[in-house]
């Protein structure tokens, strides 16, 4: 009983991370989000990369660190993202077709072979 009151003290006492003060979406502001974002695309497979690029110009750019999903946020008020990235052209040909694992194989699962043979190999 004692040691639940304690780590609950404890965990009352750690400083959780400082909230984060709100940016003030000015127009100098904003045209240093569209400089951070020159040359990165915040849409499509490789979004979040280009994200982390972005986070780090503009906050380069402005003086003071600030979130991603702050950027996100934003960004959600002046376009339709979802749209914006289901419209983006995949890099890679990346068609759908049916697969249907053969018989035999199903057969052996049932069967208890296919376990058995794995196991014999990861021991």
């Amino acid at each position: 009983m004692g040691e639940t009151e304690t780590g609950g003290e404890a965990a009352a006492e750690r400083p959780g991370p400082p909230p984060e003060e709100p940016v003030l979406w000015s127009p100098e502001v904003e045209v240093c989000l569209f400089h951070a974002m020159l040359g990165h695309k915040p849409v499509g497979v490789n979004r979040h990369f280009h994200m982390i690029c972005i986070r780090d110009k503009f906050s380069q750019n402005i003086g003071r660190q600030i979130s991603s999903k702050v950027i996100w946020d934003h960004l959600r008020t002046m376009y339709d993202m979802q749209a914006l990235h289901e419209s983006e052209i995949l890099p890679f040909p990346n068609s759908e077709k049916n697969f249907i694992l053969p018989e035999e194989i199903i057969q052996e699962v049932k069967e208890g072979e296919i376990l058995l043979f794995l196991y014999r190999y990861t021991v």
